[in-house]
């Protein structure tokens, strides 16, 4: 009878090491870098969706995006499938939801993750400007300067026509000038920039922010039900299905718009 007990307590044992140590599906090259390597047009990849998949034999981390192209003055959006990606890509962007995490503008390349538009459309004279702020409600909330004269004391004001086009930049959140330069500074080093920490610790931008938990419920909820599968993110020794392994770094960087 203890025979069969300790059999048991045993069976159990290899049976959860063996689930939590499936080995990752993995993918030769990245979604975001086929395209990259493949358009012929500027473009920004923002992260629309994640989720992770058990399947019999392996975690399937998969990504889903958005294309966004620019041409004149108007954006055309175009919905991806979900696409495998490698485990750690997966892991370096779970907290940037809504964000761009590639893009191409101008001939200059970035993969570090940003708020839409904010490395090639705001601070770009091409799409706008920068002007004073009204003492007004909408301010008053946003802004606790109250010199209009002061350059950290101005909002982005589009020049464009389009309202889908500013609907993608999510200037309906209005960004000023001192949250611009908070995100230069983070570029620079090469850091993903996601706003200002507030006491809750929500974030302005990205995952933590309280605009992608309202705006993105159903990911939230399927993360939620699937915890142990996000947990698994933290597992270090977790196997590669493939021998097959993506070289290129994420923080890497190349020029930015802004004035």
């Amino acid at each position: 009878m203890k025979k069969l007990f300790y059999l048991s307590v045993l069976s159990f044992t290899v049976l959860s090491c063996g689930k939590s140590n499936k080995p990752s599906k993995s993918v030769s090259i990245e979604p975001s870098e086929k395209i990259l390597a493949e358009s012929t047009h500027d473009f920004s990849i923002v992260l629309d969706d994640m989720k992770i998949e058990e399947e019999a034999e392996y975690m399937a981390y998969q990504h889903k995006y958005k294309l966004l192209t620019l041409e004149k003055d108007s954006l055309h959006v175009k919905e991806l499938p979900w696409a495998n990606v490698n485990k750690k890509f997966f892991k370096d962007h779970e907290n940037d939801l809504g964000m761009e995490i590639v893009s191409k503008h101008d001939g200059k390349t970035s993969k570090v993750a940003q708020p839409v538009g904010f490395g090639w459309a705001i601070g770009n004279e091409k799409h706008g400007k920068w002007e004073a702020i009204q003492n007004d409600s909408t301010s008053t909330a946003s802004n606790n300067t109250t010199n209009n004269n002061n350059s950290n004391n101005r909002r982005w004001r589009t020049s464009s026509s389009s309202s889908f086009f500013w609907f993608w930049m999510l200037t309906r959140r209005s960004t000023f000038r001192n949250d611009y330069n908070g995100y230069r500074s983070s570029y620079s080093s090469g850091r993903p920039y996601y706003g200002n920490n507030a006491s809750g610790g929500s974030y302005n931008y990205g995952t933590r922010s309280n605009y992608q938990s309202t705006n993105r419920k159903s990911f939230f909820t399927r993360r939620a039900n699937n915890t142990s599968r996000w947990n698994s993110l933290s597992n270090t020794s977790s196997r590669s299905s493939s021998r097959y392994s993506n070289s290129s770094s994420t923080r890497s960087r190349s020029g930015g718009t802004g004035k």
